[in-house]
C-alpha cells in the first residue's frame, strides 16, 4: 500500500493528535522527527520550523473571521484557535523538547485539513512532555544609550490526560527599523519651477512597541474527544514620530495604545470514518490613537478612539469515503462590529471631516464543501467551494445597511513525478475583507495629513491562478519556484470623496503578478560544514488605472521587490549556530489625491547574530541588527490639490540613517 493510502487511512487519527506513518516527500508528506534538528539545538518549535526544508512560514491573513484567515502551521492536526495570539508568538510557546516531529504536507492529502493553503506545517508533539518552567531574559539597545529589558516565565505542565501552559512577560517588539538622524529637503514650487530648497536636520524616532502579554492553555479529554482552550490578555503601546529642525523647526507624534482580549475553545474527535471539529473564539480590543503637529505655520491635533469586537462559531464534519478520498462539511457564523469616534482641531479649531463618528456591525454565515482525492500513484486533487453571505450595518456620521453574497470555489492539483519533486497548480477565488478601520476618518499629519472614512466601501474580489515547482535535494536542500497571478475587482486603494479629501476605496479592476523564489542550499559541498544558505526572493507588479488621473500605475504600498539571502552555521565544536543575513533595496509608493509619497530602502538591510547552549537547558543569544546602517528615503510630491487639477507645490525629500540595535536573550529551562 502507498505511504498516502497509508496516510488516507490514518488522517483522522493524525488531525486528533495521534501520530501516523511518515511518508516520502514525492508523496505529498515530508516528516521530519525531532533529530533532524539536532545540530541546531533548538529552544522552540518556532526554531526547529525554520529549518524545515522548502517551508516559508505564512503568519495568515489579518480579517474579520475564521475561514480564510488561516497561516500555514498545525499543532497536533489542528489550526490554533487564535487570533490575537499570531503564529509566531505560539510557536516560540512550545518547547522543542515537546516536539515529537514535525510533518509537512504539500499540495494536499486526504485526511489533512489544509486550511486553504498549499503547504502545512503540522507540529506533532510528544504524549508525555513531563513539566518545564523556562525563564527568559531579555535586552534590547536601540540608539542613545538606551537599553529596553524584557521577559517573562512560562509552565508547562501535564497531569494524566490533562495537559496546561501558563506565561506571563514583559514585551518589547521591533516596531519600526527606520528611526535615526538625517535631513529634509523642501523644495517649493510656483508656476510649475522649483524655489529655494530647504534644508532641516531630521531625526526620527520610535523604534520599540512595549506591551504586556498574559496566555493560559488548558488541554483535556471531553465526550470522548479532545478539548483545547486558550486565553490571552495583551497590552501594546508605541510612541513614534519625526522633527525637523531649521526654518522654524517642526514636530510630529503618533501614540497608539492597544488592549487585546482573546478565548478560544477547539473540541475534536474521531468517530470510526468520521471526525467532527467545532470551535469558539470571542475577541474584545480597544485602540486610543493621537496624532499630532507643530509647525510655524500652525498646529493640528487628530485623535481617534475605537472598541472592537468579534464573536466566532464553527463546525467542520470530515469523513474517509475511502483511503484516498476524503470530504469535508461546515460552516461558520460570525459577528463582528467597531465604535470608532475621531476630532480634528486646526490652530485649536475644530474641522468637520467626513465619517468621523461611525459604528460598524457585521453578521456574517459562511458555508463550505470539499474534497481531496488522491486518483493516481503520483497526483491528487483538492477541490471546493465557500458560500458567503454577510450583511454590514452603519450608524452615525452614515447610516446604511448592505448585503453582500459571494461564491468563492478552490481547486489544487498536484502531481509528483519523483520522489523529490511536486508540482502544483492553483486556481481560486479569494475575497478581501474590508476593514472597519477604514469606515472611520484617519490622519497622517506628516504625510498625507487626513483622510475621511468610506461608508461604501466592497470587499475585493481576486481570481488567483499559481504555479509551484518544488524540488528537494542533497538531504537537506529545497529549491520553491513560485508563480502567483490575481486578477481583481473592486481593488481598496485610495479614492477622492469630495472636500480635497480621499480615502480609501474601490477601484474598479487591477492585475497583480508575483515571481517567487525560496528553499535552502546545504554548503557542505562548498566547504562550509553543516551551513545553509536561505534566499527569500520574490518580485511584484502590478497596474490598474488611477482614480485621480486615470493613468496606470502600480498597486499603492505594493513593494516592488524582496531579495533576501541568509547563511547559518551550526557549531557541533562549540555548542553554538551563528547566522547572517542581507536584504537588498526595495520600494513602494503610495498615490492619494494630492500627493505621490515614495518610501523606499537604500543600501543592504543586515544583521548577525550568535546563539550558544553552554548546557542543554541554559541558551544566550546575541544578536546585532542593521550592522552597516541603510539609509531610509521618504519622498513626498505634493500638489496645490487633487493631482489631475493642480500643479506641483513641493517636494519634500527625507534621507534618515538608521542606527544599530543589539539584542541579548538568555533563556533557562527548569
Amino acid at each position: 500500500m502507498s505511504a498516502l493510502k497509508t496516510l488516507g487511512f490514518c488522517g483522522f487519527l493524525l488531525l486528533a493528535g495521534t501520530p501516523v506513518m511518515a511518508a516520502d516527500s514525492g508523496q505529498g508528506l515530508s516528516s521530519y522527527p525531532a533529530s533532524f534538528f539536532a545540530d541546531l539545538r533548538p529552544n522552540t518549535a518556532n526554531d526547529m520550523v525554520s529549518r524545515l526544508p522548502g517551508f516559508t512560514l505564512d503568519q495568515g491573513q489579518s480579517a474579520r473571521g475564521f475561514a480564510g484567515t488561516a497561516g500555514n502551521v498545525l499543532i497536533n492536526g489542528a489550526r490554533p484557535t487564535a487570533k490575537t495570539d499570531d503564529v509566531n508568538s505560539i510557536l516560540s510557546r512550545i518547547p522543542a523538547a515537546s516536539v515529537e516531529r514535525i510533518d509537512v504536507i504539500r499540495g494536499g492529502a486526504p485526511g489533512i485539513d489544509m486550511q486553504g493553503q498549499s503547504v502545512v506545517a503540522n507540529i506533532v508533539l510528544k504524549a508525555d512532555a513531563g513539566s518545564q518552567t523556562i525563564l527568559t531574559a531579555r535586552n534590547t539597545y536601540i540608539e542613545d544609550g538606551e537599553w529596553v529589558p524584557s521577559g517573562g516565565i512560562e509552565y508547562h505542565g501535564q497531569s494524566g490526560d490533562l495537559r496546561y501552559e501558563a506565561s506571563f512577560g514583559r514585551t518589547a517588539n521591533n516596531w519600526d527599523d527606520s528611526p535615526g538622524y538625517g535631513r529634509r529637503i523642501l523644495t517649493p514650487y510656483v508656476a510649475g519651477a522649483p524655489g529655494t530648497p530647504q534644508i532641516d536636520v531630521a531625526k526620527s524616532y520610535g523604534i520599540m512597541q512595549l506591551g504586556w502579554n498574559a496566555h493560559a492553555g488548558l488541554i483535556a479529554p471531553l465526550f470522548g474527544g479532545e478539548w483545547n482552550n486558550n486565553l490571552t490578555l495583551q497590552t501594546n503601546d508605541v510612541s513614534y514620530g519625526i522633527a525637523y529642525s531649521g526654518y522654524g523647526g517642526s514636530r510630529f507624534d503618533t501614540t497608539i495604545r492597544k488592549r487585546n482580549g482573546e478565548f478560544g475553545s477547539h473540541w475534536q474527535k474521531t468517530m470510526g470514518d468520521f471526525n467532527l471539529e467545532t470551535l469558539v473564539l470571542q475577541r474584545l480590543g480597544k485602540e486610543a490613537d493621537s496624532n499630532t503637529s507643530a509647525q510655524t505655520s500652525g498646529s493640528a491635533i487628530f485623535r481617534n478612539d475605537s472598541s472592537t469586537g468579534e464573536s466566532i462559531s464553527r463546525a467542520t464534519l470530515r469523513y474517509a469515503a475511502t483511503p484516498d478520498l476524503n470530504l469535508q462539511v461546515g460552516g461558520e457564523g460570525a459577528y463582528n462590529y467597531l465604535d470608532g469616534r475621531s476630532s480634528f482641531l486646526s490652530n485649536g479649531a475644530a474641522v468637520k471631516i467626513p465619517n468621523a463618528n461611525v459604528s460598524v456591525n457585521e453578521k456574517r454565515a459562511e458555508g463550505f464543501g470539499q474534497a481531496t482525492w488522491k486518483f493516481a500513484p503520483q497526483w491528487s486533487l483538492e477541490a471546493g467551494v465557500r458560500f458567503e453571505y454577510s450583511r454590514i450595518g452603519e450608524t452615525g456620521d452614515t447610516m446604511k445597511t448592505r448585503d453582500f453574497f459571494y461564491v468563492k470555489p478552490r481547486a489544487l492539483l498536484s502531481w509528483a513525478p519523483d520522489e523529490d519533486t511536486q508540482l502544483r497548480l492553483r486556481v481560486e477565488k479569494k475575497l478581501g475583507q474590508l476593514n472597519f478601520n477604514n469606515f472611520v476618518a484617519s490622519s497622517g499629519l506628516s504625510s498625507f495629513g487626513v483622510a475621511a472614512g468610506n461608508a461604501d466601501l466592497r470587499p475585493d474580489q481576486r481570481w488567483q491562478i499559481e504555479a509551484s515547482a518544488e524540488r528537494h535535494f542533497w538531504g537537506k536542500g529545497a529549491l520553491v519556484l513560485t508563480y502567483l497571478h490575481e486578477d481583481i475587482t473592486d481593488l481598496q486603494d485610495y479614492i477622492p470623496v469630495g472636500g480635497g479629501l480621499d480615502a480609501p476605496g474601490n477601484v474598479p479592476h487591477a492585475v497583480s503578478e508575483r515571481f517567487t523564489i525560496g528553499g535552502q542550499l546545504p554548503l557542505d559541498h562548498f566547504g562550509l560544514h553543516n551551513g545553509l544558505l536561505k534566499p527569500t526572493i520574490y518580485w511584484e507588479n502590478s497596474n490598474l488605472a488611477d482614480p485621480v488621473t486615470g493613468m496606470i500605475r502600480r498597486i499603492s504600498g505594493q513593494r516592488d521587490r524582496r531579495l533576501f539571502v541568509e547563511i547559518d552555521q551550526d557549531l557541533e565544536e562549540w555548542n553554538s549556530t551563528w547566522a547572517f543575513g542581507m536584504g537588498a533595496s526595495m520600494s513602494n509608493s503610495n498615490w492619494r489625491i494630492s500627493q505621490i509619497g515614495l518610501i523606499a530602502i537604500h543600501n543592504p538591510y543586515d544583521y548577525f547574530s550568535w546563539t550558544w547552549h553552554p548546557k542543554p537547558d541554559l541558551s544566550l543569544k546575541f544578536e546585532v541588527d542593521n550592522i552597516v546602517p541603510y539609509r531610509f528615503g521618504n519622498e513626498q510630491i505634493n500638489y496645490a490639490g487633487p493631482r489631475n487639477l493642480n500643479t506641483l507645490a513641493s517636494i519634500q525629500d527625507v534621507a534618515i540613517r538608521t542606527r544599530p540595535r543589539i539584542f541579548l536573550e538568555l533563556r533557562k529551562t527548569f
